[in-house]
Parts: structure tokens; C-alpha cells; sequence
């Protein structure tokens, strides 16, 4: 299974390129779960691109993410690609909540089949309290679509014959430096009042 690897921190914030480059490779990574994740990709891939428009204008001053967003705020016009990190932080965090029940599942030597437990937690916790009412509908029509675990599995390895413990670790692994990544990126928005200033 080929999950992205997102980067360490340096002095508290994020890689601007490494992190997006680990954004775009996710996309990919998510395709193992069918179309559950079909909007939610959609709005990853367009954010990703508003952020990298911004990034590609001055690497050289965007070195982190958290310089970019100072910059948009400092000049106090169009927060563009503040919106859209705001956005796909969110849409991060969904993913690594849903990763992340899943391996706890394991661990505690209850792993269900059913996985849609899972990402509607993630999606109560994360997306849900600031999607429109259209989105909450979409979601909840396509979260049927969930392929169960052992499906699941065998998609991410291929139909190849691997542990599901190698695969969980795997998961593993992925969820905790993503939770780094966002748990940061959450921390920064909130330390400077940019958590609440965007809506639908």
C-alpha cells in the first residue's frame, strides 16, 4: 500500500512543498476505498491546487505553510490559499480520525467488518459541522458505497497474500504523522482567530 509519508515539523511548522507533494500522493492512496471518498478528493485536489498556486509564486518566502498563511493575513486581502489549507486541514483530519479507528479497532482485537462506524465518526468530528446541508446529504448517500474490511484489504495489497497486522501498521504509521501535520496546522489557526473567520 502506498500511503504518503507527511513531513516532520521544524521548529513547530510544516514543509510547504513536502506537504502538499504528501497531499496529492493521499488522493491516490484513498482510491483503495472505492467511491466513498469521491467529494471529499474533489475538494482536497482543487485545495491543494489554490495552495500550490500561492506556493509556486515564492517558494523562496513559502517555506512553511504557516509562513504562507502570515503572508495572506499580513496583507489583509484575499485569503485565498488561507481558506484553502483551513479546508483541506479539515478534510485531512477526516482521513486520519477514519484511519485511525480502524487501527485502534485491530488493537483491541475488535475488528469489525463494517467500516461505516468509523467514517461517520470521522466525518461527525471533522467535516460535518461546517459542511451545507447538500454536503451532509451527499455524504450520507455515498457512505454506503463503504467497501467492509476485508475488501478493503485486499485492495490495498493487491489480492497479494499480506498480513492484515503489516497493513494495520502501515495505517498506522500514516495516521500519526498526519496527526502531527493537522494537529499543528490546527493550533496555528487557532492561535491567530483563523479557525471561525471562514463559512460555506
Amino acid at each position: 500500500m502506498d500511503l504518503p509519508t507527511f513531513p516532520d515539523l521544524i521548529n513547530n511548522e510544516i514543509p510547504c512543498g513536502e506537504f502538499l507533494a504528501a497531499s496529492r500522493r493521499l488522493l491516490k492512496s484513498l482510491d483503495f476505498f472505492g467511491k466513498i471518498f469521491m467529494t471529499i478528493k474533489y475538494d482536497m485536489s482543487k485545495n491543494i491546487d489554490r495552495i500550490s498556486r500561492k506556493y509556486n509564486a515564492n517558494r523562496k518566502s513559502y517555506t512553511t505553510l504557516q509562513k504562507l498563511v502570515h503572508t495572506e493575513v499580513e496583507k489583509k486581502g484575499n485569503f485565498v490559499a488561507a481558506e484553502a489549507l483551513l479546508w483541506l486541514r479539515r478534510c485531512l483530519q477526516m482521513v486520519q480520525l477514519f484511519f485511525e479507528f480502524i487501527v485502534e479497532d485491530y488493537d483491541h482485537d475488535d475488528a469489525s467488518e463494517d467500516l461505516v462506524t468509523h467514517l461517520i465518526k470521522a466525518y461527525g468530528l471533522t467535516l460535518e459541522p461546517y459542511d451545507g446541508y447538500m454536503s451532509q446529504q451527499l455524504f450520507a448517500l455515498l457512505h454506503r458505497l463503504m467497501p467492509n474490511r476485508e475488501q478493503v484489504m485486499r485492495a490495498i495489497t493487491d489480492d497479494h497474500d499480506v498480513k492484515s497486522e503489516i497493513v494495520i501498521r502501515r495505517m498506522d504509521r500514516f495516521s500519526r504523522r498526519l496527526r502531527e501535520n493537522v494537529y499543528a496546522l490546527k493550533k496555528f489557526y487557532e492561535d491567530n482567530q483563523l479557525e471561525t473567520i471562514f463559512r460555506l
